[in-house]
């Protein structure tokens, strides 16, 4: 049967309506996103009875050649980040924003699960862009990261009077 972490997060799917299947064997939960910058794979569930990890895949392989400029936009989005973290496998550019709450007897609540799955999502939803230019234009890790500033302080100027909506209505499975 289903650990107990991966349980929990699968009552956190399930209140939000959320399709997943769970994989019997890794016991982790999967599922898909769609964001306003694109759409991805999510994996989560309990790892070892230490924590509940939530992995969201980035849609893309990062080449051999731009794998030095994406770790360095990693440690840039990195530092100062709270509740997340970009990671890359060197060996074949597998991307992932990864975030986990370490756990003993006591199993994180369902709320806080929830948080995380947004905050999750948020992150890797940001900064699909600037990975994207990293990626793809050639563009250098800090001119991508001050290019999606930019553009968020102009999107926060034209939104400033209107309703915020909230983050759960943002993502859509898919």
């Amino acid at each position: 049967h289903m650990n107990a972490a991966t349980e929990r997060m699968t009552e956190v799917l399930r209140a939000r309506d959320w399709k997943f299947e769970v994989d019997e064997e890794s016991q982790m939960i999967s599922t898909g996103c769609n964001g306003d910058n694109g759409q991805w794979r999510i994996r989560a569930g309990g790892l070892r009875d230490i924590a509940v990890i939530i992995l969201s895949r980035f849609p893309v392989n990062c080449p051999e050649a731009r794998r030095n400029a994406c770790a360095e936009l990693f440690t840039r989005i990195n530092f100062g980040s709270p509740a997340v973290c970009f990671e890359m496998d060197f060996k074949d550019g597998e991307i992932f924003c990864k975030s986990s709450v370490p756990y003993d007897k006591e199993l994180p609540q369902a709320e806080l699960l929830d948080k995380l799955f947004s905050f999750n999502m948020s992150a890797m939803d940001r900064h699909l862009p600037a990975i994207m230019q990293v990626i793809y234009a050639g563009i250098s890790p800090a001119k991508a990261l001050a290019e999606l500033e930019k553009a968020e302080a102009r999107a926060a100027k034209s939104k400033s009077n209107k309703p915020k909506p909230t983050s759960q209505s943002r993502f859509q499975m898919n």
